[in-house]
This record gives C-alpha cells, sequence and structure tokens, in this order.
C-alpha cells in the first residue's frame, strides 16, 4: 500500500465501442470476470456519461477534463472528418510528467495522429496488438523509479467483429429487432467484448506480478455506446453511457454499492490529478470526484452531465440526469420509431427523405424508458424547459459555437481553400 504522502501509479485502460454491455452492468449474457472484479474490489459508475458518442472527442474529453467544443476536437480526427484538438491544449499525461510521474502509452489512442504530440514519455504496441498491449504492463512497471502513468488502449471492440460468435444466450437490446442476422452480430460482439475481458485480466496480472498492484490507481472506461443503429453517434443514453470502474488504494475506492450519481468523462482527469494531489488548471471543465469518494462529502460533485454531437446536419447537444435525458437537435436528420429492424453495420436505420425531421427537442424518462423508445417531450414540458435552459446555459458557458451561428468543419475549410488556391 503507498504511503499517504506517496504519489500512487495510475493505469488508464480504455476499449471502443462498449458502452456498458458487461456482465457488471446487468447483461448476463457476456462473461467478463477480470472487470466484474474490478467492480467488486473498487467503484462502480452506473451513470458514467461520455460527452459525445464518437471516438476521437470522447478521449479528447477523458485526456483534457474539457468538451469537445471547448478543446477543439469536435469529431473524428481521421479522413473525412480530420477534426485536430486545439494548440495549447494541457492533456493527462503532460500535466502528471511534469510533477515527475513517468508517462507510457501502450497500444490505441485515436486523439490525435501523431501520438507524439499528446506528451508520453515512452511508447509500446504501436501496432495495436491486444496481446502485445496486455503484456507491456509488466515491462513498465518492472522497476519503476518513482510514480507512473500508464495509458494502455485496446481497439477492441470495434468493427470488425474476427472472433468466433459466443454460444449460448445472446443479449439484444430492446431498441433493436432481435432478427436472426442481428442476435448472431451480437454474438460475435460478445466474442470481442469476451476478448478484451481476457486481456484486462492479463494487464492486471502484469501489475500484480510486479508488486504494484496495491499502490496504483486503475481506472478502465469505453469512449462511447455500442456500434449498433441508435448507439454509437447518437445522444441516446444507448450512445453516450459508458462503463467506468475505479480501483485504487486509499478511502476514496471503498464503496459497498456502485455510484449512482452521473459523471461524466471530463470528470476524470481532475479526479485522477486530486488522487495525484496535483492541482487541476483552472480552464479543466471536470469536477474531481475524490472527496465524494472518500466520504469527505455527501454533495455529489454534479447532479448533470452534458453531451455533444457535430456532424454536419445531425448536430445535437444534450444533458443526462438521473432521472431524464434531454436531447436537442440543431440538425433536421429523420425521426427514427424505435425498435428497428435494422443492418446491425449502419449507423442510422435506412429512411426515406420524405420521413419527419427529428423534433427540436427529445425528452425520455430513463428509469421507465431506459432505450429511449417514446419521446415524452411534449408531455412533460415543464421538465424539457427546465433542462432546455441547463443545455443553453451550458453551451453558453463553453462557447459552443452552434450559438454563434454554425461550425466551420475541417472538410468545409479544405474544400474553400481548394477552390480559393485553384483560381491564383
Amino acid at each position: 500500500m503507498a504511503n499517504a504522502d506517496q504519489q500512487p501509479h495510475i493505469v488508464l485502460i480504455t476499449c471502443h465501442d462498449l458502452g456498458q454491455h458487461i456482465s457488471c452492468y446487468g447483461v448476463d449474457a457476456v462473461d467478463t470476470p477480470a472487470l466484474n472484479g474490478l467492480a467488486a474490489s473498487g467503484v462502480q459508475f452506473e451513470n458514467a456519461v461520455s460527452t459525445t458518442p464518437v471516438c476521437s472527442p470522447a478521449r479528447g474529453s477523458l485526456l483534457t477534463g474539457r468538451y469537445p467544443q471547448s478543446n477543439g476536437l469536435m469529431g473524428l480526427t481521421h479522413s473525412p472528418w480530420w477534426w485536430e484538438i486545439d494548440d495549447g491544449e494541457e492533456m493527462l499525461p503532460e500535466l502528471l510528467g511534469e510533477t515527475g510521474y513517468e508517462t507510457h502509452l501502450a497500444g490505441f489512442q485515436h486523439v490525435a495522429s501523431n501520438a507524439d504530440c499528446l506528451g508520453f514519455d515512452h511508447h509500446y504496441s504501436q501496432e495495436r496488438d491486444a496481446g502485445e498491449t496486455a503484456a507491456a504492463a509488466a515491462d513498465i512497471f518492472a522497476d519503476p523509479d518513482g510514480p507512473v502513468y500508464a495509458q494502455f488502449g485496446f481497439f477492441e471492440t470495434h468493427r470488425s467483429f474476427d472472433r468466433e460468435p459466443t454460444d449460448g444466450e445472446v443479449f439484444v437490446p430492446d431498441y433493436l429487432e432481435p432478427s436472426v442476422v442481428m442476435s448472431e452480430d451480437f454474438r460475435r460482439f460478445q466474442a470481442e467484448i469476451e476478448y478484451l475481458d481476457n486481456c484486462v485480466g492479463e494487464l492486471l496480472n502484469g501489475l500484480e506480478a510486479t508488486g504494484v498492484r496495491d499502490e496504483t490507481v486503475v481506472v478502465f472506461t469505453t469512449d462511447h455506446g455500442i456500434p449498433y443503429p441508435g448507439a454509437k453517434w447518437w445522444c441516446r443514453d444507448p450512445g453516450v453511457e459508458v462503463a467506468m470502474l475505479m480501483d485504487g488504494p486509499g478511502p476514496a475506492f471503498a464503496a459497498d454499492t456502485p455510484v449512482t450519481d452521473p459523471i461524466s468523462h471530463v470528470d476524470l482527469l481532475p479526479t485522477l490529478l486530486d488522487l495525484a494531489s496535483v492541482p487541476a488548471p483552472d480552464r479543466v471543465e471536470g469536477r474531481s470526484f475524490r472527496a465524494y469518494l472518500a466520504g469527505e462529502t455527501d454533495v455529489a460533485p454534479r447532479d448533470a452531465a452534458f453531451t455533444q454531437y457535430t456532424n454536419a446536419g445531425k448536430e445535437a447537444r444534450g444533458i443526462v440526469t438521473k432521472d431524464y435525458i434531454l436531447i436537442r437537435n440543431f440538425g433536421a436528420g429523420r425521426t427514427v420509431t424505435y425498435p428497428v429492424d435494422a443492418d446491425p453495420t449502419d449507423r442510422a436505420p435506412s429512411l426515406p427523405p420524405s420521413a419527419d425531421p427529428r423534433p427540436y427537442a427529445q425528452l425520455y424518462d430513463r428509469a421507465e424508458d431506459p432505450y429511449n423508445l417514446n419521446d415524452i417531450a411534449n408531455q412533460r414540458e415543464a421538465v424539457t424547459e427546465e433542462l432546455s435552459d441547463r443545455v443553453r446555459s451550458w453551451m453558453a458557458r463553453i462557447d459552443d459555437p452552434l450559438l454563434r451561428g454554425g461550425i466551420r468543419y475541417p472538410y468545409q475549410n479544405r474544400a474553400r481553400k481548394d477552390l480559393l488556391d485553384a483560381g491564383e
């Protein structure tokens, strides 16, 4: 066990597209003993919320403690989106490195096209091989000279699903029709999850073997919801709900029951800095949960988490509380009626151009309707108005470009430059 005045080692484990589709979150069809063990020995956050249902900006929030509209990374980094995090953004490995932490990256990151700009001292498994990524833990912690921050990124459970499907039970959420095709696809998804869990178990065994497990804060989370229509790329509950498990030395990790208060991905950075006795920069927008987890206060750091989706013609902003999720749409899109019978690889069901545009506001009761099947914005107008006020205030606070008339998309910037250059 680390001494009270000793900075703990910190391990952040991330994966792709998992949502909360593991057994400790109630999906019994998936066998995830390593993640279940991490939840049992530490803290499980029942209402952990990504800032966005898209990979790169979600991970950008994890590493900066800031919303995508604030750090500039509002979409994917690769073609044809080409978003980039703003120059001057301070990220977790840099902030910890400045205080004496040795920083390591093993595997996948997807925050920048060049990982060298993220502030890590050492890199491993740059081909993103999951076995190599897990095995790197034993090398990183073989003989540390001081506190270590190690980030392990697994490409799993992103498509394509290459492992043999699982036998036995399969779980298809209620917003998707359990067709033969959909059920078979979920079997393959479950096989990817179980492989991921095995790799996490090997990683944790590496920490045990090197003797550092008891003095290490371990965090496991994912970027956003599962890779299915109505989840990934949507600000609905299935798109922004994420697994978040945290364990480590000290009273902050002694919870007997899951934490049900909302926690946002922007809160992870200030919480980890607080655990390491490192002050968070003033521009950090997240809130530390350390004192709350340690029982030093009964007041949760937040009662709501905010979300965003920035893709031309489908923009949305949202808020998630214990009771409700509100989505404010800024792009017409099309209204989808759930459950849907769709190609599991589609981001959205195929709808005719004549389909109705999305309403400006969509409200769902999370207890009565966890899969967001029934929009009650018109039935509970007072709730819709109150939560809309909070979304508007949040957008103003972070200077959301949607309140300033629109978003300058990287593709548009490139296209405009190409046109102007052609005329010279």
